[in-house]
């Protein structure tokens, strides 16, 4: 059983921390030097638009700390804008409303007053204002889980912004977008903005914004399994918070420096870091600081194997959950025990935790951490013997799973789609206007002509008349231009997305750059072929409908773990599937990513078999075959071409797979050498290869 702590325990940062004002500033408002200030300021401040900002500007200092009296100061500051006929005072109060209604939690109520701000801020053209309210009417419906409409309003901010030239405006709101982006998936999409958003934040030398940022770039890679790219960030991060007086954003930077490394199996030297980092969250006497950094220490533990560690630091994590009424922190550390239990074999107190997470996870409505304990419920059982239990959770593990992968791929279409509906239809007005104030011109210029030649009227008429025509076959030529040029675009586009689907995206690039692929030689690459024992005796009972489909399916499966493991499919011949990594883009990883590949492959191949059996399906038993060594790769081929490998490493991956059994992960001497430290390996004898001798061969032992 392998638990993995959830991200949000991993980073203690927000993906939005950024609510509504402030921009890079500190962690939450109310300075309490600058709030003592304002009050005294208030207490002999006139009745005039001055007083209704020092109320607003005091309400939001207070806001966390103390929201009836924020509350209470921001409806006199409305009833005195609204005295005054002071708008912006008005819309600036009814925004800090909104803030002070989301902070106690009431979405609905916030919702409807920075909606109310939004009205006024339109009806005076105050764009500075309209981008704030968008910007907080975005990160409150992330709040409510709600991406689309978040990435629509803070897009709409950010339009506003690009106009006003307002650069930190800017960077917030790309920070936001990346933000959602990254909470859906949408990985790419928040790596641009990211980007951007360091971008200004450097030119403008604001080292707390670039930390956060690149804090937020660590974070991105460390969800994509990048760890040591995320642990490049994260020194940088440490860097610069090393150098400002910020022991919160310290101990935080430290926290995430650690995780990278307990990733990448450096748990001792993360511990240092995680007791550095609880030192500083004692220092400011913050609870939550505490808890994150006990889970992780006891994660940290349990990988090194010190076990009653483990136990003592998750249960100082528990209380304090238990203390702040925390049930997500309080469900992460009941996963962690359980991992900690089954380890150690105590087989019953880990179902046990497993149990308490799930029904955790039920009543959060919590799907993706419901997949998650049905797996461990299966690895638990069988572990214990229960296989009937453990097939039965499993299969219920499937069903959510792809019920899930559907229910991801058809929100992501119809996003996209919405997207782009948006996008044409604000491209439409554009172009609406643009023809109106073309209409207004021409209309200006006739009047014009008109005063000046009264006496050729007629003339004049018959002018405007030809240039009314003109413009309108013009314009009708322009927008027949227009559809055949999307008509072109979409074909283009529809091409590229097929020469992706077939070829690598780098070799793909290549080819539409030069018309053809130069040969490349890799230095090592790891290849794997699979095919099912007594294929052809199956073809014979089994009609070729039924065969296909079957094939397809387990094909199908194979492509998925494939996408998930980075590796790259080459090719399928027959019933033989083969796929390689370390390519296209080289990586020192493929070794260990390819047995992981394979070893999905055959549990989730049996577990889909035994569904088979049941149903009186044809039965397929898997031999795979690895190897690890140099090849050559290109396209080969003008017409329907396709990237391929070539080479020994090729030719002896497809020996080792012949000379492999069913179920098995036969493995040549130089795989092992680079997966022996991580998967429990048996000899199994030797192999008469083609110009290489005999090389040593091992099953991959897995349950």
């Amino acid at each position: 059983m392998n638990y993995r702590p959830f991200l949000t325990y991993k980073h203690r940062v927000s993906l939005l921390p950024i609510l509504g004002l402030l921009l890079w500033g500190g962690t939450a408002p109310a300075q309490q030097p600058v709030a003592d200030s304002l009050a005294r300021l208030l207490r002999t401040a006139p009745a005039d638009t001055n007083r209704v900002m020092l109320l607003f500007e005091y309400a939001w200092e207070i806001t966390e700390t103390h929201t009836d009296k924020a509350d209470s100061c921001l409806r006199q500051g409305i009833t005195l804008a609204q005295h005054l006929t002071y708008s912006k005072g008005e819309a600036a109060c009814w925004n800090g409303l909104g803030g002070v209604e989301e902070t106690r939690g009431n979405y609905a109520l916030a919702q409807q007053y920075y909606r109310k701000a939004l009205g006024i801020r339109r009806q005076i053209n105050d764009l500075k204002g309209i981008g704030s309210s968008l910007n907080n009417l975005g990160v409150l419906f992330e709040s409510m889980g709600l991406p689309d409409s978040a990435i629509g309003l803070i897009r709409e901010n950010l339009v506003i912004q690009q106009e006003l030239k307002d650069t930190a405006s800017i960077a917030r709101a790309q920070y936001n977008l990346a933000g959602i982006y990254q909470e859906i998936a949408q990985y790419n999409d928040a790596l641009e903005h990211l980007l951007g958003a360091r971008a200004i934040l450097e030119a403008r030398n604001d080292l707390d914004g670039i930390a956060k940022v690149t804090a937020q770039l660590g974070h991105l890679q460390f969800e994509m399994d990048l760890y040591k790219e995320a642990l490049k960030r994260y020194t940088e991060v440490l860097d610069i918070r090393e150098q400002l007086n910020d022991p919160a954003h310290l101990a935080e930077a430290l926290t995430d420096y650690a995780n990278a490394l307990d990733e990448l199996d450096s748990s001792q030297t993360a511990i240092t870091c995680y007791l550095r980092a609880l030192e500083i969250w004692y220092q400011l006497d913050d609870l939550p600081g505490q808890m994150y950094v006990f889970i992780n220490l006891g994660d940290a533990h349990k990988h090194l194997g010190n076990y009653e560690l483990a136990l003592e630091y998750l249960d100082k994590a528990q209380a304090i959950a238990r203390e702040l009424g925390n049930v997500q922190g309080l469900m992460e550390t009941y996963n962690i025990i359980g991992d900690v239990y089954y380890r150690s074999g105590k087989l019953e107190r880990s179902l046990e935790l497993v149990q308490k997470y799930y029904k955790i996870a039920l009543e959060m409505n919590d799907r993706k951490l419901q997949q998650s304990a049905l797996k461990d419920f299966a690895e638990v059982y069988a572990a214990m013997g229960n296989f009937k239990t453990a097939y039965d959770y499993r299969v219920r593990y499937d069903e959510l799973r792809y019920k899930l992968i559907n229910e991801k791929n058809g929100t992501a279409l119809a996003r996209k789609e919405a997207l782009y509906e948006k996008e044409q239809k604000e491209k439409k007005i554009a172009e609406q206007k643009q023809e109106l104030l073309l209409q207004d011109a021409l209309l200006a210029k006739s009047r014009l002509r008109q005063y000046a030649l009264l006496g050729g009227g007629i003339a004049l008429l018959l002018l405007v008349a030809l240039l009314f025509n003109r413009n309108r076959l013009r314009a009708r030529s322009n927008r027949e231009l227009a559809a055949k040029n999307a008509a072109i675009e979409h074909e283009r586009q529809r091409a590229d997305a097929l020469l992706t689907n077939i070829l690598p995206a780098a070799t793909a690039n290549e080819l539409k750059a030069n018309n053809s692929v130069k040969p490349m030689r890799y230095e090592s690459v790891t290849v794997m072929f699979t095919d099912f024992r007594s294929f052809t005796k199956i073809a014979e009972q089994v009609s070729f409908d039924v065969l296909i489909t079957e094939l397809d399916a387990c094909f199908r499966l194979f492509d998925q773990i494939v996408d998930e493991f980075r590796l790259e499919k080459i090719k399928t011949i027959g019933d033989a599937y083969m796929c390689a990594g370390g390519l296209p883009e080289p990586n020192t990883t493929h070794p260990v990513d390819v047995v992981r590949a394979a070893i999905e492959m055959q549990r989730r191949l049996q577990t889909l078999m035994v569904q088979n059996r049941a149903q009186g399906k044809p039965v397929f038993e898997m031999r795979i075959g690895i190897h690890t060594g140099p090849v050559v790769a290109g396209v080969v081929g003008s017409h329907k071409f396709a990237y391929d490998i070539w080479g020994d490493t090729v030719n002896t991956a497809a020996r080792l797979e012949q000379s492999s059994e069913s179920y098995k992960i036969n493995i040549s001497e130089t795989t092992y050498q680079a997966v022996k430290d991580l998967f429990p390996c048996t000899y199994r004898g030797r192999l008469e290869a083609k110009n290489k001798g005999e090389i040593d061969m091992y099953f991959v032992e897995y349950a």
